[in-house]
């Protein structure tokens, strides 16, 4: 049955819009709130395909945090140190952002500090040796004193990082929707965008066509199944939450090798995700589900390396989807006359989500 615009409908709904952004994750909603604060009489709309936020702003880790050493260092042997010195900067302005428009006690904010977590001594002296030297960048940079300090946790080695905190995303995402919505910004929500061309048009699956000045791509890592050309890859991240521990030493965030696996406790919950690396291959997709070859290592990786308390089991399980770019740098730029994106966070949403989306608006 074809879709027909009734006459009310075509000098009011779809009367044209001066922005329309696909997407209402982090990076979406606050690109919109921030465009409606810089231009209070235009007409923006956001769309989103899923009934909640369908990519990874409510389906992360929780993680508030400027980066540890060793990711840091991982980052260096793919771009410039400038660069990740830039990005440092970003996350921390992003975080300090975040908190700032939304609110400690609404997202749920811990100041809990954060662990770079070791299982070989090796490992731990090679990446600690670095610890002055990230302490003067995190000085000269943000003006930040003796951010990193060496400490031990349950017999293993950690470096502390005194910035970083927890959060909890679905309360985050939904006070950032109530407060976009608030502003006369229309929010759609289980609506999916099958097309968007260079002259402005946006093709709804089974509704209407919508015409925008301007549109912003901000699907992170679905942006690709609209603008093929970007170079953003999906990536599938784990996650799971145990039951509650009578004794759960694991207080705080913690990161092991170089971010790829995280822990924190959620009251006196674990929770876990990560090792895509694993099988890293398999995890460049937009499909949402569990490879049993990173939960096996999880898994593993608690019963060796955390040691809960015997009998604990999985009481939460989802996927996030992210998006990735070649060096972890986001991609904020303009495709056509029309179009534009922002979008590739590379797993740090949380950290730099409202300042890609303040350089979204600026650009726009």
């Amino acid at each position: 049955m074809s879709y027909n615009n009734s006459f009310w409908e075509q000098g009011s709904f779809l009367d044209p819009y001066d922005l329309i952004i696909v997407g209402a994750g982090i990076v979406g909603l606050s690109s919109a709130l921030f465009y409606k604060r810089a231009h209070p009489a235009a007409r923006v709309m956001v769309l989103e395909r899923g009934f909640l936020p369908k990519g990874a702003s409510t389906r992360n880790a929780g993680f508030a945090c400027v980066g540890s050493i060793g990711e840091h260092q991982a980052d260096i042997k793919k771009e410039s140190e400038d660069i990740v010195k830039e990005r440092i900067v970003r996350r921390y302005r992003g975080l300090e952002r975040l908190k700032e428009v939304l609110g400690e006690e609404a997202i749920g904010y811990r100041h809990c500090g954060g662990y770079e977590f070791f299982t070989s001594e090796e490992a731990f002296k090679e990446v600690s040796s670095e610890v002055g030297r990230f302490n003067k960048w995190m000085e000269e940079l943000i003006g930040e004193e003796q951010v990193y300090s060496l400490d031990r946790k349950e017999g293993y080695p950690v470096i502390c990082n005194r910035l970083e905190g927890a959060l909890h995303p679905g309360k985050m995402m939904q006070y950032l929707a109530q407060k976009v919505a608030a502003t006369g910004i229309d929010i759609k929500w289980n609506t999916e965008v099958e097309q968007t061309t260079e002259d402005g048009t946006v093709h709804v699956a089974g509704g209407p066509t919508l015409k925008a000045k301007q549109i912003l791509h901000a699907a992170n890592g679905f942006v690709a199944r609209l603008v093929p050309s970007l170079t953003v890859s999906p990536a599938r991240g784990l996650v799971f939450v145990t039951n509650e521990q009578k004794e759960l030493p694991w207080k705080g965030i913690f990161h092991h090798d170089r971010g790829y696996i995280y822990f924190r406790n959620v009251g006196q919950r674990l929770l876990i995700g990560g090792a895509r690396n694993v099988d890293k291959k398999q995890e460049e997709t937009d499909q949402f589900g569990a490879n049993s070859k990173i939960k096996n290592h999880l898994v593993d990786f608690v019963d060796e390396e955390l040691r809960l308390q015997e009998g604990w089991t999985i009481q939460h399980q989802w996927s996030g989807i992210m998006g990735f770019t070649t060096t972890k740098s986001p991609i904020v730029e303009q495709v056509d006359q029309y179009r534009y994106v922002a979008a590739g966070l590379s797993g740090m949403g949380i950290a730099i989500g409202m300042d890609v989306a303040e350089q979204a608006v600026e650009m726009l």
